[in-house]
């Protein structure tokens, strides 16, 4: 019964053609674009991935990121963040004391 439920909000959630946000950390975005959901049931979606550091785009740090080559992708890992807890980017490097933070911030 609860799978059947869980099954049901994962269909309307992730229609195809459907772009789907959320924040992964504080300030970093992530935009996936589902192109198939064959393989929902088994927690599987094909999606074009877009990972975006907002406060970097705001201040002109980094140019508009593109959506990736579309992948097949686990539910599990969709939201999955491997950087700093305070963003960053996703090699966990970051921008902060480099000479193009400097540049803009004078």
């Amino acid at each position: 019964m609860l799978q059947g439920i869980r099954h049901w909000f994962q269909r309307r959630r992730y229609r195809v053609g459907k772009t789907v946000s959320c924040f992964i950390a504080r300030d970093v975005r992530r935009d996936v674009e589902i192109v198939a959901t064959h393989r929902l049931k088994k927690g599987f979606i094909t999606a074009r991935v877009r990972t975006t550091n907002v406060l970097y785009q705001m201040k002109a740090l980094v140019p508009e990121s593109e959506f990736e080559a579309a992948r097949e992708i686990a539910l599990v890992d969709l939201w999955n963040w491997t950087g700093h807890s305070w963003g960053g980017l996703e090699d966990r490097t970051s921008l902060v004391g480099t000479d193009q933070s400097s540049k803009t911030a004078k």
